[in-house]
């Protein structure tokens, strides 16, 4: 049986609930427009799906970079996972939401002296080290507050994967985290001084990444560093794995998502077993990206006589993974026209923003569509409302956790 977050029931798009299905329409009648909503139900399925695993030396971060929606964030914490954060906004949201500190990872290429004080004044669980300087940095900040603070170390394993080069981190041309060829620097630096302890090595190689070859081969590398610095005499208790399990933005099934992410927890705990090694993982996009859909309003069909265009109220600015990454999303209406025409309309789907850019599908097929219909853009519960803006001065989505 496949899974879905949004069916349709009687030609009307219906979000799936634990108790029950209730159309997308009845949500947000009584809000504006545009309107993101969330579905909990899929985001506890996911967070299952990370936790089901008979083992114990594991913890999963949720990175809050995909998704920082306060009510999103307050129910993944209820619901037993830690946070990764990429900057100290994010870790303060975090503890707004509940989470403690220990149960932080603080990650990211460009920390701050501030960020960093920050970050080891409030206890920390974990600072993932990304190059040579920030690592003095962070050992000059710990020297001054008289604190010490465990690391984490990320290797760039120079692994390439097939995803949009925007969202690849593992290549070694990217800007994210050490070559074996800084190994030498990093333990010399470390050996200097006893307040900054390296417990953990780590990597994460990219986003949207349906093939689960990259991640079993960074794995495999991952765990040969360990052994390095191991015998270097630096004592490793932990891996993170970082993220980056895609979705299928164009299929509404997602079974084969739930078995991906099942057999990845299973091959980790199986690579690992003996090791006396802790692993952690930060998955943003799996386990939020499907609850998501953004409902729009149409404004206008205009058409000439080279193309169609619908205008939506939504855009860019609301959206922006089309334009940035060309990414597909399916546009599906809320409820289908009872019509006796058999005909197909295709249009670009596009928004109010004075960009050529704005464009959130190309040539899209609808059976039909009229101005005043809402049209639910899917899959959109990662990198969506986090990346939104008031250009144009335009006011940004509302957004419904149900």
């Amino acid at each position: 049986m496949s899974l879905q977050s949004y069916f349709y029931n009687n030609d009307v798009l219906n979000l799936k609930t634990n108790s029950g299905a209730v159309p997308v329409s009845e949500i947000i009648k009584k809000y504006e427009r545009p309107t993101y909503i969330y579905n909990q139900q899929s985001i506890k399925n996911r967070i299952e799906a990370y936790t089901a695993i008979k083992s114990s030396n594991y913890s999963i971060h949720y990175a809050l970079k995909a998704n920082t929606n306060i009510e999103i964030l307050k129910f993944i914490q209820r619901h037993g996972l830690s946070a990764d954060v990429v900057s100290w906004g994010e870790a303060e949201i975090a503890i707004k939401a509940g989470f403690l500190p220990q149960q932080i990872i603080f990650s990211g290429v460009g920390k701050t002296k501030n960020e960093i004080t920050k970050a080891i004044q409030s206890g920390v669980g974990l600072i993932n080290v990304e190059s040579a300087p920030e690592l003095k940095r962070i050992i000059q900040i710990s020297s001054d507050l008289n604190k010490t603070i465990d690391i984490g170390l990320r290797i760039n394993p120079d692994i390439s994967v097939e995803t949009h080069p925007y969202i690849a981190t593992g290549f070694r041309e990217n800007k994210f985290g050490v070559s074996s060829d800084d190994f030498s620097e990093i333990m010399d630096i470390l050996k200097s001084q006893n307040l900054v302890n390296l417990k953990c090595l780590g990597l994460h190689i990219g986003s949207q990444i349906q093939n689960l070859d990259p991640f079993i081969n960074s794995l495999d590398k991952l765990l040969d560093c360990v052994a390095y610095f191991r015998k270097k005499d630096f004592k490793i208790t932990d891996i993170d794995l970082g993220g980056g399990i895609g979705i299928d933005y164009m299929s509404n099934d997602e079974t084969a998502e739930i078995e991906r992410i099942t057999t990845w927890m299973n091959i980790i705990a199986e690579k690992i077993k003996g090791l006396d090694l802790q692993f952690h993982l930060e998955p943003g996009r799996s386990i939020v990206a499907r609850s998501g859909i953004l409902v729009t309003e149409v404004q206008y069909i205009k058409q000439n006589q080279y193309k169609n265009f619908i205008i939506v109220d939504t855009g860019m600015h609301h959206l922006l993974r089309p334009p940035l990454y060309q990414s597909h999303h399916r546009i599906l209406p809320l409820k289908f026209h009872k019509s006796i025409n058999d005909f197909t309309f295709r249009a670009d789907v596009v928004g109010p923003i004075c960009e050529s850019s704005d464009v959130i599908g190309f040539d899209r097929s609808f059976s039909e569509v009229k101005e005043g219909d809402l049209l639910a853009i899917m899959d959109t519960g990662a990198y969506g409302f986090v990346m939104s803006s008031d250009y144009n001065h335009h006011s940004k989505p509302i957004e419904i956790l149900y």
